[in-house]
């Protein structure tokens, strides 16, 4: 096993408690139509642009296969993005997604955000880059995905988890704000620094004058 856990928990595969890991539709995107389809490009920071998603063309007999609901996650399965995930919240549209994404369902012992922040995780990148195809297109399965280990609190304490992370997140964001701040104070100070200096040297501000000194 990658580490220990508390005796409460216990290791389980992707596999094991997904109810289903499901490949996106192939088809082209169109303007409009009576279905959307989410594709990688429309997922950015954990948030879909709903009203630039584009639709396409579906049988309606497919569309139950493919069709998205709430707590559905998605995984990109190749190119730069890959792994890339995204849990669906609210769903403002009928959608379904593309070929390049994996969709999967899971059972009742997991809470969404839960599994969500365990694909953020260290231990969720390192399965993920060795199950990875590096090719000029990186590229993954939904066999890598099955296979992955994930530690399993139990479902109170997945609660507290969540809870705890969101209650961390802001402050993190705030100290990287202002870590941010003070690299730019870092690389911006000795410059503003020499020209102040030099122009107290050229004001006659930098050194005490002494009353004995001659006329320039």
């Amino acid at each position: 096993m990658p580490f220990e856990i508390p005796e409460s928990w216990e290791w389980a595969r992707w596999g094991a408690i997904a109810e289903s890991i499901q490949y996106g539709y192939n088809a082209p995107a169109k303007s409009d139509g009576l279905i959307k389809m989410v594709r990688i490009s429309d997922i950015h920071e954990n948030v879909v642009d709903w009203d630039s998603v584009p639709f396409c063309e579906i049988s309606e007999d497919d569309i139950p296969t493919y069709q998205l609901f709430s707590n559905d996650i998605l995984f990109a399965r190749t190119g730069g993005t890959v792994g890339k995930s995204f849990l669906v919240r609210e769903i403002p549209c009928k959608a379904i997604y593309a070929g390049y994404l994996i969709r999967t369902r899971y059972s009742s012992l997991l809470v969404p955000q839960y599994l969500k922040f365990f694909m953020e995780s260290p231990l969720y990148w390192q399965q993920l880059k060795g199950g990875t195809t590096a090719t000029a297109q990186p590229n993954c399965n939904g066999q890598t995905l099955s296979k992955m280990l994930l530690p399993l609190p139990p479902f109170s304490e997945q609660n507290r988890i969540v809870a705890k992370i969101e209650e961390l997140l802001p402050l993190l964001e705030k100290y990287g704000d202002k870590e941010s701040e003070l690299s730019h104070l870092n690389n911006t100070f000795p410059k503003a620094l020499k020209k102040s200096i030099l122009q107290q040297a050229v004001q006659g501000k930098l050194v005490p004058q002494d009353p004995t000194d001659e006329p320039a």
